[in-house]
C-alpha cells in the first residue's frame, strides 16, 4: 500500500475516534461463543434481551459464534448511541425503537408496576412513538432507583401473608427469558414484579438481589415465609431464587414448569441451595 494512502487510512481513523469522543472504546462487547443464546448473554451481563436486541440491531433471537455484541451501552456517547432520556421538566417519555417498559422503568427510576399504573396499562406491550407518562405532573420529587432501596434507611413494612397471596395469583404463569409481567416471568422478573405489588423495590437480577445491602442472611432454623431462597443453577453464584413459603417449600419461576410451587429437600434444589435472605424491615 501506497505510504500516502496508509497515512490517511489512518488519520482518517484517528479523527473519527476523536469525532466520536471517548465513546469509541466506551462499549463493552461480548464475542459470541459456541452454546451461546441471547438470553445467557443478558444474563451475564445483567441486560434484557430486549436490550442486547436494540443495541446490535439485531430483528431476531439468532446470533453465530465470532459474532461481536455490545453488552454495556451505558458510557455511549449520546453522539453515536443515546440512551432513553427525558427533559426535568417534561413528564412524559416517547417510546422508541427496541424500548421496553423495564428499560423505560429502570432508566427512570421506577418499577415496571409503577410505570404500568401511572399509564392504566393493562399489559406490556408498547410501540414506538406512544407516549408514557413517567412522573406526575405535579411531582417534583427526585426519583429513587428501582435497582436500589436506600442503604442508610431500612425497607418499608409489608405483610408476609399479602406478599405470598400476591405471589400465588400467578401460578401457572408460563416462564419466559427475561419476563416480567403476568404474561410471563424469568425467575428475578416474578419477584421483583411481586414484591413491587408490596411497594418493596429490589433490583432486577438474581445476583443483584442477593448481594444486595438490603438484605440479610437469615439461619436454615430462622427461615419464615417471604424470605427469599437463593440456588446456584446454570453459571456459578447465584443464579436462581424463590419465595419461600414455608415447610421447606417455595414458589418460584422455573424453566420447565412456571410459576410453581417446589421443595428445598428435593434432590434438585437440595443440592444447588445457597443461602436465605431477609428484607430488612
Amino acid at each position: 500500500m501506497d505510504k500516502k494512502i496508509l497515512t490517511a487510512v489512518v488519520c482518517g481513523s484517528l479523527a473519527g475516534a476523536v469525532l466520536w469522543g471517548t465513546a469509541v472504546f466506551a462499549e463493552e462487547t461480548h464475542q459470541v461463543e459456541a452454546g451461546d443464546t441471547l438470553w445467557r448473554i443478558s444474563q451475564k451481563y445483567e441486560a434484557s434481551v430486549t436490550e442486547l436486541k436494540s443495541w446490535n440491531d439485531l430483528q431476531s433471537n439468532f446470533i453465530y459464534v465470532g459474532q461481536q455484541l455490545i453488552v454495556d451501552n451505558t458510557n455511549i456517547s449520546t453522539n453515536k448511541r443515546s440512551s432513553p432520556a427525558s427533559s426535568s421538566s417534561d413528564p412524559t417519555y416517547t417510546v422508541r425503537t427496541g424500548d421496553s417498559l423495564w428499560s423505560i422503568a429502570n432508566h427512570h427510576g421506577m418499577s415496571v408496576s409503577t410505570l404500568m399504573n401511572l399509564n392504566d396499562l393493562s399489559s406490556t406491550t408498547i410501540y414506538p412513538r406512544q407516549k408514557l407518562k413517567i412522573a406526575e405532573p405535579s411531582s417534583a420529587a427526585a426519583p429513587v432507583s428501582s435497582s436500589n432501596l436506600s442503604k442508610s434507611e431500612p425497607a418499608p413494612s409489608f405483610s408476609s401473608t399479602s406478599l405470598i397471596k400476591e405471589a400465588e395469583k400467578y401460578l401457572g404463569t408460563p416462564y419466559q427469558w427475561g419476563g416480567e409481567s403476568p404474561t410471563g416471568f424469568d425467575c428475578s422478573g416474578f419477584l421483583q414484579y411481586v414484591f413491587a405489588k408490596e411497594g418493596i423495590r429490589i433490583p432486577r437480577t438474581v445476583a443483584s438481589i442477593y448481594a444486595h445491602s438490603s438484605l440479610e442472611t437469615v439461619s436454615h432454623s430462622n427461615r419464615r415465609p417471604a424470605d427469599i431462597v437463593f440456588f446456584e443453577t446454570y453459571k456459578p453464584g447465584a443464579s436462581h431464587a424463590g419465595i419461600y413459603l414455608g415447610n421447606n417449600q417455595f414458589i418460584h419461576s422455573g424453566s420447565t414448569y412456571g410459576i410453581s410451587i417446589a421443595s428445598l429437600t428435593s434432590n434438585y434444589w437440595s443440592s444447588r441451595y445457597i443461602e436465605t435472605k431477609r428484607i430488612k424491615h
